[in-house]
């Protein structure tokens, strides 16, 4: 005897709740990588460290957001803050990596594939189209 195969819709929604806990897991893991910069911290930083660290913090904090819960007006400015805020940490990667090859190039050694920062980029791009369709499902094509 075969078992019912589950609907389109709830392997759909399965699928979002899949991909909002991978927002859990990115706010998680932006959060400790602030505390890993304020730990690296020394008296003769840069503005660079501290402005990863309020970054990372505030991208943390607004993937969380309750956007389910908001509407109009104050629900499309969170949105579109979360999309601009997402471009702005894939640029902040890209020159975190850039700053490593340097170092490393410096000290004479190779860096390999990126992958941590890969992982990190790829589940920030996650969380606006989740959100989106978390907020108005009838928009996915089930």
């Amino acid at each position: 005897m075969k078992t019912p195969k589950p609907s389109a819709q709830t392997s759909l929604e399965r699928g979002l709740e899949y991909a909002r806990w991978g927002g859990f897991l990115f706010s998680a893991l932006l959060l400790l990588l602030a505390f890993g910069e304020i730990r690296s911290l020394s008296s003769d930083s840069t503005w660079y460290p501290y402005f990863k660290i309020f970054y990372y913090g505030l991208l943390a904090l607004w993937v969380q957001l309750p956007y389910q819960k908001l509407a109009g007006i104050t629900w499309r400015i969170c949105y579109g803050a979360l999309i601009l805020l997402s471009i702005g940490f894939v640029f902040l990667m890209i020159v975190v990596v850039m700053f490593s090859y340097i170092e490393s190039a410096e000290r004479g050694e190779r860096l390999g594939v990126p992958g941590f920062e890969g992982s990190l980029i790829f589940l920030c791009l996650l969380q606006a189209p989740t959100i989106l369709f978390r907020k108005h499902p009838d928009l996915l094509d089930g």
